[in-house]
C-alpha cells in the first residue's frame, strides 16, 4: 500500500486557453455527485405464478417443487393473463430468494434482465419439498436490483485554501471584472480548467473566493469552484510538475505593508482586520435529451454556464463606528472601501518585492455594524459593507 504525499499533488488552474499557475494551496478537494433515485412500479417485487409449465394451461394446480431440481412456472395473477417481470427492475441474481406466505422460500434458477418478454422463469426449491397453494402462489417476494435514474445532472466541487499570489490574482480569481480595469468584457466568464495531481478537470467556475487581513502576518485565500464534466486521470502531469517553468518563485501579500482605503468615511479608524469576499451563483443550462441523442450523455452536462448575481462583502474591526449612519434614512449608507494588497516589498531582494500586487473594493451600502468591549480588553467597532452586482 502507498499514499501520495501532500508535496506531490499539484493544483493547476488556468482560464481555458490560456496559461495558468500552480497553486501556492495548503489544502485542496475535489468531489463529485450525483443524485439518483430507484425506478420503481407499484408491486414489482411481487411474484405471483398463475400456471406451471410452458403457460398451455391457465388452470392452477399444486405442484411440489424438489430440492435443487428447477421448475418452469408461468407469471401472473390467478387464471391469467400472463405477466412479464417488471422492466424497473434491472437484475435478478441467481439463486434470489422468494419468500412465499407459511415459511415457503424458493429461488431463481438463472440470473435474468428483465426485457418486458419474461413471463416464464424458472424456480427451484433448496432445503425441502415446497408445495404452494393457489393462494400462497399470488403473494411471493423476492429482492431484486433495481434501474436507476439521475434526478439531478452531474456536478463536482473544487474548494482549496491557499496564499494568493501575483501570478493568480489577477486572472481565473476575477470573477466580477473590477480588480482589471483594461479588460473586456470586463466581466470574467470563462471556464477554468486545471487538475489536482493526475485527475485533470476541463469545467470549473468559480463560484466563491475570499480572504481575510490582519497586521503583521500572511495571508490566506480560500476558493470553491463548481466542477461539470468528467474528470480524466494523466500520469504525466504530476511527473511534470517540479520541472515546470510555471513551479518558481511568486511574490505573496503581507498584512504589514498592505492597506485599507476609504474606511474613515464610516468612523473607522486604526483598521486592524479585514475579510473581503466575493459569491457568485452559476446557472447551468441543460439541453434536453432527443430519441437520437438519449444515449450520449446529453442532458447530463451543461451547455453553457451563465453568471448568475454576483455580492461583494468586506467586513472591517476597528475601534469605533460612525453613530450617524442611519442619517440617508431607508436607502442606506453608501461608501467605498477599498485595499490595496501588497507583499513586503524589500528592497534589493527578489522574493516578495513587487509591492501592490492588486486593489480590491467594495462600492455599496452598510449592511451591519456593532460595538464591542471586554474585560482588559479595548472598545472594538465592526461594519459589514455589501455591494450587489447584476
Amino acid at each position: 500500500m502507498s499514499f501520495i504525499p501532500y508535496e506531490d499533488v499539484p493544483l493547476y488552474l488556468a482560464l481555458d486557453g490560456q496559461d495558468g499557475e500552480y497553486i501556492f494551496a495548503e489544502s485542496a478537494s475535489l468531489s463529485v455527485n450525483q443524485s439518483m433515485s430507484p425506478v420503481r412500479q407499484l408491486d414489482d417485487n411481487i411474484l405471483q405464478i398463475c400456471a406451471y409449465g410452458d403457460g398451455s394451461s391457465m388452470s392452477y394446480s399444486s405442484t411440489t417443487f424438489s430440492p435443487n431440481t428447477p421448475r418452469t412456472v408461468v407469471l401472473g395473477p390467478s387464471g391469467g393473463p400472463p405477466r412479464p417481470l417488471a422492466t424497473s427492475i434491472y437484475r435478478i441474481a441467481q439463486g434470489t430468494k422468494i419468500t412465499f406466505p407459511n415459511n415457503k422460500v424458493l429461488y431463481f434458477t438463472d440470473e435474468i434482465f428483465p426485457d418486458g418478454h419474461n413471463f416464464i422463469v424458472k424456480l427451484e426449491a433448496k432445503d425441502g419439498s415446497v408445495t404452494l397453494t393457489e393462494e400462497e402462489a399470488q403473494n411471493g417476494y423476492f429482492v431484486p436490483e433495481y434501474q436507476y435514474v439521475t434526478s439531478s445532472a452531474i456536478v463536482g466541487s473544487l474548494s482549496v485554501n491557499f496564499y494568493i499570489n501575483e501570478g493568480n490574482l489577477p486572472n481565473f480569481f476575477n470573477i466580477t471584472g473590477l480588480a482589471l480595469d483594461d479588460t473586456f468584457p470586463p466581466i470574467n466568464d470563462q471556464k477554468v480548467t486545471g487538475f489536482l495531481g493526475d485527475f485533470a478537470f476541463h469545467n470549473a467556475y468559480l463560484t466563491n473566493f475570499q480572504f481575510g487581513i490582519s497586521p503583521n502576518s500572511l495571508f490566506q485565500a480560500s476558493a470553491s469552484f463548481d466542477l461539470y464534466g468528467n474528470l480524466t486521470k494523466d500520469e504525466s502531469l504530476t511527473a511534470n510538475y517540479y520541472s515546470s517553468e510555471l513551479y518558481a518563485q511568486q511574490s505573496i501579500p503581507h498584512g504589514q505593508t498592505s492597506q485599507v482605503l476609504g474606511a474613515s468615511s464610516i468612523g473607522m479608524e486604526h483598521v486592524t482586520s479585514l475579510s473581503y469576499s466575493i459569491s457568485v451563483s452559476r446557472n447551468p443550462a441543460y439541453e434536453a435529451p432527443t430519441c437520437s441523442t438519449i444515449n450520449d450523455n446529453v442532458g447530463l452536462f451543461p451547455k453553457r454556464v451563465s453568471r448568475g448575481p454576483t455580492t461583494i462583502t468586506m467586513s472591517l474591526e476597528a475601534e469605533g463606528i460612525n453613530p450617524d449612519l442611519l442619517a440617508e434614512g431607508f436607502n442606506g449608507q453608501k461608501t467605498q472601501v477599498s485595499v490595496d494588497v501588497k507583499d513586503l516589498n524589500y528592497e534589493n531582494f527578489e522574493d516578495n518585492s513587487a509591492g501592490l500586487l492588486q486593489t480590491f473594493s467594495c462600492n455599496g451600502v452598510v449592511s451591519d455594524q456593532a460595538l464591542s468591549v471586554s474585560s482588559q480588553g479595548y472598545l472594538n467597532g465592526s461594519v459589514t459593507l455589501t455591494q450587489n452586482i447584476q
